[in-house]
C-alpha cells in the first residue's frame, strides 16, 4: 500500500511539474534590443543578431577594478567562441565615467569586443543592472540564460546549447 501511495505521489508531482517547467521556458527572461554607435564610432543594433547567434553582454565602468580583471577571461571567451558564431557586446554604463575615460580604458585593456558608451544609463537600466561587472549570456534565441558578476564558464558542451536552443 505504501509503495502504490508513493508511486501516485511521484506521478502526481510529475504531471503538476511538467506544466511548470514548460511555462517557465515560455517566461524566461530575453535579451531586450538597444541600438547605439561603439567606441570606434560602428553601429551596434542587438536587433540583428536575436534568433541568429548567441549573445553576451558585458556591463563594465573605467574605475571598476574588478572589471578590468574580468577583461583576459572575457578576451579567452572571444577568441575562443566569436568565430563560432557568438556575439560579444561591452556596454559601459556611463555611471561616474566620460567616453574619453571609456575609450582609454578599453585600448589600455586590450578589449576584444566592441563596446559602447551608455550616456543616459537607459540599456543598464533596461537589463537592472545594479552593479559592475554585470554580464548577461543568451543563447541564440535571445533567451537569458546566465546573469552575473563574473564572466561565465562556457563549456562546449553548453555553447552548443546556446547554439541550438
Amino acid at each position: 500500500m505504501k509503495k502504490l501511495f508513493l508511486f501516485l505521489a511521484l506521478i502526481s508531482f510529475f504531471l503538476c511539474a511538467l506544466p511548470l517547467g514548460l511555462m517557465a521556458e515560455e517566461q524566461s527572461p530575453k535579451l531586450i534590443p538597444f541600438k547605439g554607435y561603439d567606441l570606434d564610432g560602428k553601429a551596434i543594433d542587438l536587433e540583428d543578431s536575436l534568433g541568429k547567434k548567441p549573445i553576451m553582454i558585458i556591463f563594465w565602468a573605467s574605475w571598476c577594478p574588478v572589471c578590468e580583471d574580468e577583461i583576459p577571461k572575457l578576451n579567452e571567451l572571444v577568441k575562443k567562441f566569436q568565430g563560432r558564431g557568438m556575439e560579444f557586446i561591452g556596454v559601459n554604463i556611463g555611471v561616474n565615467d566620460s567616453y574619453k575615460r571609456a575609450k582609454a580604458f578599453s585600448v589600455r585593456t586590450k578589449m576584444d569586443y566592441p563596446t559602447l558608451f551608455d550616456a543616459t544609463g537607459t540599456i543598464g537600466e533596461q537589463y537592472m543592472v545594479q552593479g559592475v561587472p554585470t554580464m548577461v549570456l543568451a543563447d541564440k534565441n535571445g533567451v537569458i540564460r546566465f546573469y552575473g558578476h563574473a564572466t561565465p564558464e562556457i563549456s562546449e558542451e553548453n555553447f552548443a546549447r546556446l547554439l541550438a536552443e
